[in-house]
């Protein structure tokens, strides 16, 4: 369980058929290059109106270590905006797109900090991780 109360893990059953393609996630420090932040999770320009939120709900699929290593890249990835808080959930079952990437689906929500107030954007997208479990695309 997450500190906001969203839960991230997976259950038995799922973890059981979900290890066939889940790949071992090793976090990739200072790797140098930065993930494109999606537009639909950028903070809103002065003649947007604020997005609706409502609370994630998790869909089991997605195992523990993808979500945490999707987190931290969002986090990086939306830090140059100004993000207050980033959360993120498991959104379904995991796809192979080839031998060496697989396809996270997460809900996403971020917070940012704008004149006094908090904006938040939220969105479901696709984590896409490596054979050695970096995140290498967020859709």
């Amino acid at each position: 369980m997450d500190d906001d109360g969203t839960s991230t893990t997976a259950t038995a059953a799922v973890a059981a058929t979900t290890a066939a393609t889940a790949v071992s996630v090793a976090r990739s420090a200072g790797t140098g290059r930065s993930l494109d932040l999606p537009a639909n999770l950028q903070p809103p320009s002065a003649s947007n109106s604020p997005s609706t939120v409502s609370p994630i709900k998790a869909l089991p699929g997605v195992p523990d270590e993808v979500v945490r290593a999707c987190h931290d890249a969002i986090e990086s990835a939306a830090a140059p905006f100004g993000a207050t808080s980033v959360r993120v959930s498991s959104a379904g079952s995991m796809r192979r797109l080839s031998p060496d990437t697989i396809s996270a689906p997460i809900e996403v929500s971020i917070d940012y900090g704008r004149q006094d107030k908090v904006e938040t954007r939220q969105a479901p997208i696709k984590c896409e991780l490596n054979a050695t479990g970096r995140v290498i695309g967020l859709t």
